[in-house]
Parts: structure tokens; C-alpha cells; sequence
């Protein structure tokens, strides 16, 4: 292919463009429902001279705590390999919606993170972003969540149901020729030049992008290194995948997903995913009562885990688009991810914010350990910390204690502290993410791209 000759990109500095950002006054909106760390970025401190919170009403605060996040996000951004801008005054700062969406992981390391918990804190202060529990989960028992007896006659309806939402077999006979292959190759450049421009903060209009971008142009912009996600175009796949299925996010760093390789097969519609996160959202809810007993030996709740066995068919059921085996899967998972959290995660949040509270007094991070430690109000951490406390020389629980806590000073009202701690554990811990991730995820750079239309996704 001949040597297309490119438009060399404007370079704006950070300031600027901050400056000509255009959007709400709700501000960023991460709650670790779209966008999880990879684990493997840097600390970086925040700057110091934070402005109080004292002042809702303070503009300079308010200005000030905006251009930090959005200057350095200004910046990233100008990094990533993206087409020229259209306009000599450059484009303005896209949406954080999209930038959740379209982007690595990574993208998000700690200095930029910690930026955003400031800038959170102050809209969280103005009334701004809702922060959720884990994935769906409000972290406070559910008097609905209960065992619930499930009888032979309506477990064989139930699973007769299940049966029924199996839809047509797809056609695995069929592939794609080249000239078909030629042709998505070319549909997608354009879908992911089309991110490219998004990610620029520049309004798209599909016809227009057509008929000013060629195939051979948008080629250009196929690369990966800006984006989480990717088109399979594998030839031996069937040719009868539409672009959803063909859509893929990526395992990035090759541990994001628990069982990518499967999550990929999967190969479901919107409305499957749509209603798989209905499904996940309900026993999230209906089925917190494991969480009594999943860490016991199996032997020791067999029973209890046939009965929450079938009161999850009999969820699953109600969703049309819910297949057996993804209802199966789901229930798995549900499993896995609760034992995860209570060994590795429930109630690290609360021991980092008293250690936080603690260290907001001038005492020492290991002393405010010790001090936690035998107030002892944590059980499920109590092991974490009595191991920290018999090594000296350890920082590991300091440093990740740094990373949750960075960006939040003590001049943030300890109510949205905590609520920003439990924000960060959740993003930072290396916590196996879920197909129910995976799904949602898709859904929104579906969306964002236009790929599908605009749609409720369950949060």
C-alpha cells in the first residue's frame, strides 16, 4: 500500500486543553463498575496545597480541583497515537464516559487516578457522583437475601424453561471469504478511527466520516495502542457473527478477566448480555446468604449449595435470553468471586480508613496498624495484619494502603472518605473481574462507538 502522506498532529498543552473542555458539572463518575486497574502502575504523590472542601461554593476550588484531573487526562491523551485534529483549535476533552469506555486499563495509573479521587471528593461534596458497593452489591445484608425451598415440580418447570431460551444453533459451516474478510476489515478501521476521534473530544458524523476518511486512511488507525478492545477477524469464526459478537475486550496484561479465553466464546447477543446483568444484579442480591457459609469445607453446606443451586435456576429462569449453561456460569462465578472477596478484600476498606483517620493524626502508619490490630474489630483482616505486623521490614499492606488512600487528604469529610476508599480498594485490589464485567464493558463500547443503540445497562 502506498505511503499515505499524514497530517502532522497540533500538539496542546495541558492547560489547554483542560481549558476548552465541554461537559457537566457532574464531573467524573468512575465507581469501578467500567474501568479496574491492571495493578501494575506507579505510585505518584499527590500535589500538595489541595484546596479545602470547606467552601462548596468556592469557584477557584472548584477550577483548581478540575484542572489537576482533567490537565493531566489532557495529557494522556495527546500521547496516544490518534489522527490530527480537524479544526486548528483543537477538540475538546471527550467525555469521561468515553474515555472509560474506549481505553486500556492502564491508562488509568496512579497518578491520574489519585488526581480523580480529589476531583470525586469535591463533587462528592457538591452532591455529585454516587459511588456503588461490589459490582452491584451495596456491601449491608439484605433481609430479602434468604434460603429459599425450591420443590422438585418447580425446579423440572424451571429447568424446562431454561431449555426453552436456547435459540438457533449458529451456522459453523459457513466462513468468511476474502473478499468478505476484506470488507469487515475495512468496516472496522473505520468503527475504530471513529474512537480515535472520539477519544480527540471531536463531533462525528458518520456520513461525513465516510466520505472524508478512505478505507486505505482509516487503515491507519487500526492499531491497538490506544484501546482495551478489539474486532475478532479470525477467518475460521462463522461469517454469520454480527459486529457485537465479533467485538472483544481485551484480557489486558493477560490476568483481567478470571476465564477470558471462555468469556470470548461465549459469542452472545446485547439482549444476552443485557439480561445475563439483570441475572447477575438479582443473585448478587437473592443469594448474599452464602456468604455464611462458602468458605466452609463443601462437605460442611452441600445441602445448603443444592438449594442456592436452585433458587438460581429459578432466577435465570425469568430471563428469556439466559441460556442453561450461561445461567450455570453465572452461578459459578457468583460463587468463586464471594469467596474471593471475604479471603482477600470485605473489610480492607474499613481497616484503611481507621488506619487513615489514624494517620491524620501525625501517628505513624505502622502504629496505627497495631492500633486497628488490636481493637480488633475486623476478623477477616485480622490475619492480614497480624502477618504485617511480624515482619519489620514489610510494606506491602503500607504500600497498598498508599495507592487506596492517595489523592484523599484530611480535609475530606470522613464520610466520603470512606466512600472513596472503598471506591479505590475495589479498583486497586487484583480482584479477578467477572464475565458480568465483561459483559458491561462490551455493552459500553458497543454503545459509545455505535455499534448498538444507546440502552439502560444494570450497574
Amino acid at each position: 500500500m502506498p505511503q499515505k502522506r499524514r497530517r502532522r498532529p497540533r500538539r496542546r498543552s495541558p492547560r489547554e486543553g483542560s481549558s476548552r473542555r465541554l461537559r457537566g458539572e457532574d464531573g467524573a463518575s468512575l465507581s469501578g463498575s467500567l474501568v479496574e486497574s491492571d495493578g501494575s502502575s506507579s505510585s505518584s504523590s499527590p500535589s500538595s496545597g489541595s484546596p479545602s472542601l470547606d467552601d462548596p461554593s468556592d469557584t477557584r476550588s472548584s477550577r483548581r480541583y478540575e484542572s489537576r484531573y482533567h490537565e493531566i487526562l489532557a495529557s494522556r491523551l495527546a500521547q496516544l497515537p490518534l489522527p490530527a485534529c480537524a479544526d486548528d483549535d483543537g477538540p475538546d476533552l471527550p467525555s469521561d464516559e468515553t474515555v472509560e469506555a474506549l481505553v486500556r486499563s492502564s491508562f488509568y495509573d496512579d497518578e491520574l487516578r489519585a488526581a480523580l479521587v480529589e476531583y470525586q471528593a469535591h463533587n462528592f461534596f457538591l452532591g455529585g457522583p454516587d459511588v456503588q458497593g461490589r459490582d452491584g452489591d451495596s456491601g449491608e445484608f439484605d433481609s430479602s437475601s434468604v434460603i429459599h425451598d425450591v420443590t422438585q415440580e418447580d425446579l423440572l418447570a424451571d429447568n424446562e424453561r431454561l431449555r426453552s431460551h436456547i435459540h438457533d444453533e449458529i451456522d459453523t459451516e459457513s466462513q468468511l471469504d476474502l473478499e468478505e474478510l476484506d470488507r469487515l476489515y475495512h468496516k472496522y478501521a473505520r468503527y475504530r478511527l471513529k474512537a480515535c476521534m472520539l477519544l480527540k473530544g471531536m463531533p462525528i458524523d458518520d456520513a461525513a466520516l465516510e466520505c472524508k476518511y478512505t478505507p486505505e486512511l482509516a487503515l491507519d488507525y487500526l492499531s491497538d495502542g490506544a484501546f482495551g478492545w478489539c474486532f475478532d477477524l479470525d477467518p475460521c469464526l462463522p461469517a454469520s457473527f454480527s459486529d457485537y459478537q465479533r467485538l472483544v475486550p481485551c484480557n489486558e496484561g493477560g490476568d483481567e478477566y478470571e476465564s477470558w479465553s471462555e468469556y470470548r466464546e461465549f459469542y452472545s447477543t446485547p439482549e444476552t448480555d443485557r439480561d445475563y446483568l439483570l441475572y447477575w444484579e438479582t443473585i448478587v442480591k437473592d443469594l448474599k446468604w452464602i456468604e455464611e457459609h462458602v468458605l466452609k469445607a463443601f462437605s460442611e453446606w452441600h445441602e445448603l449449595h443444592e438449594k442456592a443451586s436452585c433458587q438460581a435456576v429459578r432466577i435465570a429462569a425469568r430471563f428469556t435470553s439466559i441460556h442453561p449453561r450461561l445461567a450455570y456460569y453465572g452461578f459459578l462465578e457468583y460463587k468463586q468471586s464471594t469467596r474471593f472477596y471475604l479471603k482477600f478484600v470485605k473489610d480492607l476498606d474499613s481497616v484503611f480508613f481507621e488506619i487513615w483517620k489514624l494517620v491524620n493524626l501525625q501517628m505513624s502508619f505502622r502504629d496505627a496498624m497495631e492500633h486497628v490490630y488490636e481493637e480488633n474489630p475486623f476478623s477477616l483482616r485480622k490475619r492480614d495484619l497480624e502477618r504485617e505486623l511480624s515482619r519489620p521490614g514489610s510494606l506491602r499492606l503500607e504500600e497498598q494502603f498508599r495507592r487506596c488512600t492517595e489523592g484523599i487528604s484530611k480535609e475530606v469529610p470522613e464520610w466520603i472518605a470512606r466512600e472513596l476508599i472503598s471506591q479505590e480498594v475495589r479498583f486497586k485490589c487484583a480482584v479477578p473481574k467477572t464475565y458480568a464485567q465483561y459483559a458491561r464493558k462490551k455493552l459500553k463500547i458497543a454503545e459509545v462507538i455505535g455499534l448498538i443503540p444507546e440502552a439502560k445497562i444494570p450497574t
